[in-house]
């Protein structure tokens, strides 16, 4: 089996996955997607039961990330994987930080700490009828924040319901269009917002500036709400080389209030389509 670093990662993110103690589940018309999803990490991944793989996985899944190959066939290579290595270690700390669900999609936003590296992920399923469908993921090695307040992943992490998801996702979309439309973006950004990303914060010109630098081709694919929490999948050009880029937004009276990121670079001989 060859591990590229990219499928390397990806087993990390994984690995770690199976020291979340979300409530494991067998019968899947019981339940959310969300907790679906957390019960693959739970049952599948943490418990390394590949028997259940058929449960959870329809046979025609589709990976979207290249390194991996398609359908239960690629699951069950990594479970086998998982088997040869050590179990977490008691007591670990979740590395699921936020978890967002509309309707037939889940995006996870993680924190990953393995041999010495640090990375953040984002995860993101489709399912339907209980059974996962797509996958999609981006991962980003992240430095040493350990003396930062503000970090790549910290922050606020519970979703508040009594918060429009489509109100939410209404400012997020507008937001973005006055940036591609190069309009002023002033007017959706709170005044206490908070940049977890440390590029756009050393960029000195904001969120807006820094996704609307010249020649980068932003490309939305998907925005994803679930109360006051917006993920957005899209793709962009910097120097001629393709990015993935994830996000997730906070909404707070009716502006940004606070944004994370991951954005990984797409392996050579990957077209943008072969990964969304």
């Amino acid at each position: 089996m060859k591990i590229t670093q990219v499928f390397t990662l990806g087993i990390c993110c994984i690995f770690i996955c199976a020291a979340h103690n979300a409530k494991s589940h067998t019968y899947m018309d019981t339940i959310t997607n969300k907790q679906k999803v957390l019960s693959f990490y739970k049952q599948i991944v943490g418990q390394r039961k590949a028997e259940l793989i058929p449960e959870f996985i329809v046979e025609g899944y589709k990976q979207h990330n290249p390194t991996v190959k398609q359908g239960r066939a690629g699951i069950t290579e990594m479970i086998n994987y998982l088997k040869t290595l050590p179990p977490p270690p008691e007591g670990a700390k979740s590395p699921i930080i936020r978890a967002i669900q509309e309707g037939d999609l889940v995006v996870t936003h993680l924190d990953i700490q393995f041999m010495g590296k640090r990375m953040a992920v984002i995860d993101l399923f489709k399912l339907k009828d209980g059974m996962l469908t797509e996958h999609w993921d981006a991962i980003q090695s992240l430095p040493d924040e350990s003396e930062k307040e503000t970090t790549s992943t910290n922050g606020t992490a519970e979703i508040d319901h009594h918060i429009s998801a489509e109100n939410s996702k209404l400012i997020v979309d507008q937001f973005y269009k006055a940036i591609l439309n190069k309009q002023s973006t002033n007017q959706f950004i709170d005044a206490a917002y908070i940049e977890h990303d440390a590029s756009v914060a050393a960029s000195g010109v904001g969120l807006a500036g820094y996704l609307d630098q010249p020649e980068r081709a932003v490309k939305i694919h998907r925005i994803i709400a679930e109360g006051d929490f917006v993920a957005v999948q899209s793709q962009f050009n910097r120097s001629g080389k393709w990015f993935a880029l994830y996000e997730i937004f906070r909404v707070a009276n009716d502006k940004i209030a606070e944004h994370w990121s991951v954005e990984q670079g797409m392996p050579e001989g990957i077209k943008p389509e072969d990964m969304f």
